[in-house]
Parts: C-alpha cells; sequence; structure tokens
C-alpha cells in the first residue's frame, strides 16, 4: 500500500518490453484503482483501493451466498422448445457406422427451405444498389419503413384481394415477434385465449407464457367450428386462428365459417389473431377472403412473415393492426426495440416493388406441388388405409397419422426410419392432447423428388417393421421406386 513502482523506462528495460507497452499498462491499473500518478512523485498503489479490497473481502467473509436472482412470473413460465439438437453430420456418421446405408440420411424432420439463387442475387443486386445511394438508411422507423409498409399493401390488394392502408401495417421481427406483441397488449393474467388444436407449440406457448388460460379448440376437415366450441370459450379475450393454411393439418376453413367466427367475435367482445403462415405456397387452388377483409369493426389483427417466402434468415414478418389499437401497439414495440431492422426493409421493399417478390412465390409453389405427390403417393401406394394424410394445398409438408400404431410405438417407429436413413419427427408437441396413434409431420420442401421417393418407401417400411415385430418387410427401394 502506497509503494512506489519503477519509473516506465526502468520496468520496460527489466521486462524487455517497449516503454509503449509499460505506459499502457500504468494507464489501465489507474483507471482501475490499482494506482495512483502524482505529477513529480512518480506512481504508487493506490491506498484506497486496498483498503476497499479489505471492506469487500469482510462483507463476503459475513454474508452466505445467495441463491438464484428471484425470476419474474413470465420468467418461470417461459421454456425453450424441445428442437432436434444432435448435429445431423454425426448422426449420420454414427448411421454408416453402425450399419452402412447406400443413400445419405434423408431429413424430413427439420423444415429446411433452399433460397433460389435467383432470389439471392436479386437481393444482392438490391442491397448493393441501396448502398451506393448517398441517403443510405440510418435508424430504423419504429413502425417499418414507408417504401416497404406501401409495397406490402400493394402486394396484398393484388395477390390477396386484402385493401389496407400502409399506415395500418407495422413491420415486425418476424411472426414471433407479432405474438408477444399482440399477448402484452390484449391479454393480462389469467385472460381466456382460444387456440387451434392441434397448431404450432410457440403460438401455444406465447399466451401460456404471458399467463393466459388455453383453450383447445379442435381443428377439423374444414378448420376449426365456433359453433362447437362457443360455450368453452366464453369470456375469452383473444382466439387464435390460421383460417388459409391451418398449420399442421394443412386445411382451409370455408368462407361460412370466417363469417361465423366473426359473428362471434362481435357478440362476445373478442379480438381475433389470423395467422397467415405459409399460405403463400399454394399449389392449384385459389384463396378464401380473409377475416381481415371480411371484419368491419376492427375486431381482426392479421399476422403473416418474409421468412418463409424468400429464405429463413430474413426475420422480417408484418402486422396488420386495427386503427383504434395502432398507438398502443407502436407503444409496446417500442419498449421492445426502436424498429425492425432497416436495411433489409429497404432491401425486401425493393424485391416486392420490382416484382421479384411475386416470382420466387410462384417458383416455390411450383417446386411444391410435385414434391408434395410424390411423397404422399410412396407412402399411399405402400400404407394403404394404415395411412391417412390430412388434405393440404399449400406449404411444405404432410401432416400424417398412423391409426394401427399406439402413440407409444412413436419412438420405435422415429428409431426404425432413422435406420433406413430416413429422419422424422413425431406431431405431438403440437398437440396439447395427443391422440391415441402416432402422428408425423413430414417436411419436404427442401428435399428432392426422386429422394422424397426413396424416403416414403423407408419409412413406409419402417411403419410396416413396427407394425410386425419379427416380420421381414419388403425392400422398397429400387429403380422403379
Amino acid at each position: 500500500m502506497g509503494a512506489r513502482l519503477p519509473g516506465s523506462r526502468s520496468m520496460a528495460v527489466a521486462l524487455g518490453v517497449s516503454r509503449t507497452v509499460v505506459l499502457m499498462a500504468y494507464d489501465q491499473l489507474e483507471s482501475e484503482g490499482y494506482l495512483e500518478s502524482r505529477s513529480g512523485s512518480g506512481t504508487s498503489v493506490s491506498a484506497r483501493r486496498v483498503g476497499l479490497s479489505a471492506c469487500e473481502t469482510l462483507v463476503e467473509e459475513q454474508v452466505e451466498a445467495p441463491g438464484d436472482p428471484r425470476l419474474s412470473r413470465l420468467a418461470r413460465r417461459a421454456v425453450l422448445p424441445a428442437v432436434f439438437e444432435a448435429d445431423p453430420h454425426a448422426l449420420e456418421a454414427e448411421l454408416i457406422e453402425g450399419e452402412l446405408i447406400e443413400e445419405e440420411l434423408i431429413d424430413l424432420a427439420q423444415p429446411r427451405v433452399k433460397s433460389d439463387p435467383r432470389s439471392l442475387k436479386a437481393w444482392k443486386q438490391n442491397l448493393m444498389a441501396l448502398l451506393r445511394r448517398r441517403d443510405v438508411p440510418d435508424f430504423p422507423e419504429l413502425q417499418g419503413c414507408v417504401d416497404l409498409r406501401k409495397a406490402v399493401a400493394g402486394y396484398l390488394s393484388i395477390e390477396r384481394a386484402i385493401e389496407v392502408d400502409p399506415e395500418d401495417i407495422l413491420i415486425v421481427s418476424g411472426a414471433q415477434q407479432a405474438r408477444d406483441l399482440i399477448a402484452r397488449v390484449l391479454l393480462d393474467e389469467g385472460d381466456g385465449v382460444g387456440v387451434e388444436e392441434p397448431c404450432e407449440w410457440s403460438v401455444r406457448h406465447s399466451y401460456e407464457a404471458m399467463g393466459a388460460r388455453i383453450v383447445p379448440c379442435q381443428v377439423g376437415p374444414n378448420g376449426m367450428d365456433i359453433d362447437r366450441h362457443a360455450a368453452a370459450l366464453d369470456g375469452v379475450r383473444l382466439v387464435n386462428v390460421a383460417p388459409s393454411f391451418q398449420f399442421p393439418t394443412g386445411v382451409v376453413m370455408p368462407e361460412e365459417r370466417r363469417r361465423a367466427l366473426l359473428q362471434w367475435a362481435y357478440a362476445h367482445d373478442a379480438c381475433l389473431v389470423e395467422d397467415d403462415f405459409d399460405c403463400e405456397h399454394r399449389f392449384g387452388v385459389g384463396t378464401s377472403q380473409s377475416l381481415w377483409s371480411l371484419d368491419r369493426y376492427g375486431r381482426v389483427i392479421h399476422v403473416s412473415s418474409f421468412a418463409r417466402s424468400m429464405f429463413p434468415a430474413l426475420q422480417l414478418g408484418f402486422m396488420l393492426v386495427p386503427r383504434p389499437l395502432r398507438d398502443r401497439f407502436l407503444a409496446v414495440k417500442w419498449l421492445a426495440d426502436r424498429g425492425s431492422i432497416s436495411m433489409q426493409q429497404h432491401v425486401l421493399a425493393a424485391c416486392i416493388t420490382s416484382g421479384q417478390y411475386l416470382r420466387d412465390l410462384r417458383r416455390i409453389a411450383h417446386r411444391l406441388a410435385p414434391r408434395h405427390r410424390a411423397l404422399h403417393t410412396a407412402l399411399q401406394v405402400r400404407l394403404g388405409s394404415a395411412l391417412v394424410v390430412t388434405d393440404s394445398v399449400a406449404g411444405g409438408s404432410l401432416f400424417v397419422h398412423l391409426p394401427r400404431l399406439p402413440r407409444s410405438a412413436t419412438e420405435a417407429l422415429m428409431a426404425e426410419a432413422l435406420a433406413r436413413g430416413v429422419r422424422v419427427r413425431s406431431a405431438e408437441c403440437f398437440h396439447r392432447i395427443p391422440p391415441d396413434h402416432v402422428t408425423l409431420v413430414l417436411s419436404y420442401a427442401g428435399v428432392s423428388e426422386a429422394s422424397l421417393k426413396r424416403a416414403g418407401a423407408r419409412l413406409a417400411e419402417a411403419c410396416l417393421a413396427v407394425e410386425n415385430p419379427g416380420h421381414l418387410t419388403p425392400s422398397f427401394d429400387s429403380p422403379s421406386s
């Protein structure tokens, strides 16, 4: 304490380093309170810092180590999704080491989408054009850049027959932020929320984490039936539906059911969240009138995302917000961020305005239709009545029921399929109360037709092996497959 240090030149010579290094070290120690420097007196060890350290040591000796910090109710309820965490390459190596397979692992478990090279080229060109401009965007606008909101309004008018003012559009960082904002603006702890059953896990959990009471509403061949669930939904503040493409079932809600749902919302002072997930990728069918377009009293909040339309890394989405709620949503979003990433918004606006975005959607749908048929046919031909596939007109996945296999056989089937080189995932996580038989969601968007034919054959082989243990099942991999 108070001991004087050698001069910087002497210390540099002693240590064999430059004087600059010593000066930098002295400055750092002085800024942290370990050293004191006085003109004409040199540098010495700080007495104040030593004394403080002694006090700190004394406090630590007298106080027991505290436990974990206290959490909020939201933090205690929030959990991470049970995602597949293993490395696919490690799995593939494990398969090859245990039992040699001729083909690579065909992954139907993860919804991977291969970006179109033309889409990426157009994105790069628009980005470079933006960077060459003198008025390159600075901070993002809270509601979203005007160019993007105008482009979205134009796209919705042409493609979805949705007439909307750009001022009613809120740009968000993906559909998940939209759901979080909706829960924060419209729900208090204990409020009831109607949620489709089955549905995407993150939809249900977003409301559960906010303390909402979840009311599951079974999805049938024509979507959710409000008349069937009206009694259970009495008093709820919000109902979350996906009328244009329900995930994971893939069903579309007819217009009469949409109108009935709106009438119920008006009569019961409730709001509706219209989830437009993946409905742009339609093949062979038109689109029904949206809930937003049918709404006359500002009870519908429309949510969509660009991530699956162009490439997954594009974490941008948008909301159509009724005018009485607009300022409330902006105020709550301001607490989370000051606006979604600005540069991506301007580039995306250019892609939409030029027509590139719409051309991308057409190409994606063109690729998905034959892949959908290839996987469905490969399974149907071999399993027949042992397979039930929900009719789907969009998206990139099949929702598969295997009524002959009890739910307890799910892990055995997944292991059997993996041994044959096909990775699949159970649909149990999409259910609040899973069915009593095996259900699967097979993601085919990023897999070629040829691989999907092989995958369907191998998965069918695995189903038969689990259903009839001990019996040899035929090998479906052949040139004709």
